[in-house]
């Protein structure tokens, strides 16, 4: 299964994986890498919705046949001029959520240990309020990247 290297990069909302907007299209033209050439994949992500286009939190890419084995294509990589780098409130954006997913785990560690002392139940709490700031902070940007995007024609 292939990432695509989307993770962490801008793409169009209607960016969909396949041969053609991989790095390797030209090559797989010629003579192509895999039985399923050409085709499209199913795409599994996690993304944040911006003015720009969708903001890649992960990526996988894989078969959409269920059952069927995957194509065999593990050198899925998107060319370049589709997928864009971040822009600075971009990359402020994946630093929140790369904190907010560290915070997760510490905090489902916690809900699975189940017995809380009084120091622990302090520290879960401030962790958690650290948490929902974050998650705050996160919507608060992109409700001010909407707002700040100009009006239609």
């Amino acid at each position: 299964m292939s990432h695509g290297n989307l993770e962490g990069k801008l793409v169009a909302r209607d960016f969909w994986p396949a041969c053609e907007n991989c790095r390797l299209f030209d090559a797989c033209k010629i003579q192509p890498q895999h039985p399923a050439y050409p085709h499209t994949w199913h795409w599994g992500k996690e993304a944040v919705s911006f003015p720009e286009g969708k903001l890649v939190l992960l990526s996988w890419v894989g078969t959409a046949a269920v059952g069927d084995p995957h194509t065999g294509c593990t050198s899925y990589e998107v060319d370049p001029k589709h997928a864009a780098d971040p822009l600075p409130h971009h990359r402020c954006y994946l630093a929140l959520e790369r904190e907010r997913q560290d915070l997760d785990v510490k905090l489902e560690r916690f809900e699975k240990d189940g017995t809380f002392s009084k120091e622990v139940e302090s520290l879960y709490e401030r962790l958690f309020q650290r948490f929902m700031e974050i998650t705050e902070e996160q919507r608060a940007m992109r409700a001010e990247a909407e707002a700040s995007k100009p009006a239609a024609a």
